[in-house]
């Protein structure tokens, strides 16, 4: 009696730490269910790539890129952008795993490499956005920055102009 009451109980944790995840889009919500043990994939896998060294890395890179190009399934290519997408600076190129992103075909995929690729791209797409709305900005402050400099100057010439004729009254 009091096995089977427990072993209830132990079911009952384990069915609640598989609830379903919703992942917010900027297009709106992407219902997945994503099992614990895939989100920790996720992580660890991202985590152990943050440790390496950057020769590590760039080993890394090399064999994922291998990999991909074996055999080119959805998990592959998400081991590989989420080493460019989220990597150390060694090896990140956002731009090369965006379009990784974009061509994969993720409706063969498990919910949770949806879901990651999903919150990848729009990491990626916002840091772009980020990076654009910055060098913008960055114009637009050397632009004022140089028409300031220009209205100075004319205002010294004007005070230089009246001053000269100040003197000649």
């Amino acid at each position: 009696m009091v096995y089977s009451r427990l072993y209830l109980l132990m079911v009952a944790v384990l069915l609640g730490g598989c609830q379903p995840v919703t992942v917010q889009r900027v297009d709106g919500p992407v219902p997945v269910t994503v099992r614990v043990d895939d989100a920790a994939y996720w992580l660890e896998e991202w985590h152990r790539t943050n440790t390496l060294s950057d020769d590590q890395l760039l080993m890394a890179l090399q064999t994922r890129e291998q990999e991909f190009a074996r055999a080119a399934t959805v998990r592959s290519g998400l081991r590989l952008a989420l080493l460019l997408a989220a990597g150390p600076k060694a090896v990140r190129d956002q731009p090369r795993a965006l379009t990784l992103l974009k061509d994969l075909d993720l409706q063969h995929g498990e919910d949770s490499a949806r879901a990651l690729a999903a919150v990848l791209q729009q990491m990626i797409e916002e840091q772009q956005w980020s990076t654009d709305r910055i060098t913008e900005l960055r114009t637009s402050l050397k632009e004022s920055e140089t028409r300031i400099q220009e209205l100075e100057r004319q205002l010294q010439e004007l005070t230089d102009i009246e001053q000269t004729i100040q003197r000649r009254d």
